[in-house]
């Protein structure tokens, strides 16, 4: 026999394991649906949207859900950090689980980015039938109405045919926030109220902030 017979050893994978034997595990199910989960949260927060009856809640409610999904998220980040860089720096291995959570991040952020929040002026027409109902209604004031995507604590009817809309989610202790719509102008002072900031939006509607007495 000629040479070295001797068979080569087979070629063994790339794959560096831990004492143990086993090779780490990628970032899976678990992580990939707390991603989700915490994003869709966060989406919804952001643009003060949620599923149900009026599709929105207060302000205050929005930015604890952001702060509170977002801190989790970070968690929920650092362990497929660390899981990713055992699977692909130790073990050099790839997994599409790997993909899951920042597609899912990326997929949130667009949302974010793309998706307009509610606003007055893509609601004006709903805005317009409120206060039809309200100059045609005996009642000078209802509680608890929705209007568009926005939920008023109140809506007032004043003199000259003025209707004030009180926005739920920018009621704060003394300070209270909406829309007015005043065809006699600038909304003037009213008593109980020690100071009244209206902004003019177009026509006979002007958006405000309120400060009222203690």
């Amino acid at each position: 026999m000629n040479g070295d017979d001797t068979p080569p050893a087979p070629r063994q994978p790339w794959v560096l394991r831990d004492p143990i034997g086993r090779p780490a595990r990628p970032p899976a199910l678990i992580v990939a649906g707390a991603s989700v989960l915490l994003c869709t949260g966060i989406v919804f927060a952001l643009l003060d949207w949620w599923p149900g009856h009026g599709h929105t809640i207060d302000a205050f409610t929005n930015s604890m859900v952001v702060l509170v999904f977002g801190a989790l998220l970070m968690i929920v980040g650092l362990v497929w950090a660390v899981k990713s860089a055992l699977v692909i720096g130790r073990d050099r291995r790839w997994s599409w689980w790997i993909a899951a959570a920042p597609i899912t991040v990326l997929v949130a952020a667009v949302a974010v980015l793309v998706i307009p929040s509610p606003s007055f002026g893509s609601s004006r027409s709903d805005f317009d039938a409120a206060v039809y109902a309200v100059l045609s209604s005996r009642e000078s004031a209802v509680f608890g109405v929705p209007v568009g995507p926005y939920t008023m604590s109140r809506v007032e009817r004043h003199s000259n045919d003025a209707v004030y809309f009180y926005d739920a989610d920018q009621n704060f202790l003394t300070t209270s926030g909406g829309w007015i719509y005043s065809p006699a102008g600038p909304p003037p002072d009213r008593s109980g109220i020690d100071r009244i900031d209206a902004a003019h939006l177009d026509g006979r509607w002007y958006e405000f902030t309120a400060v009222w007495d203690e």
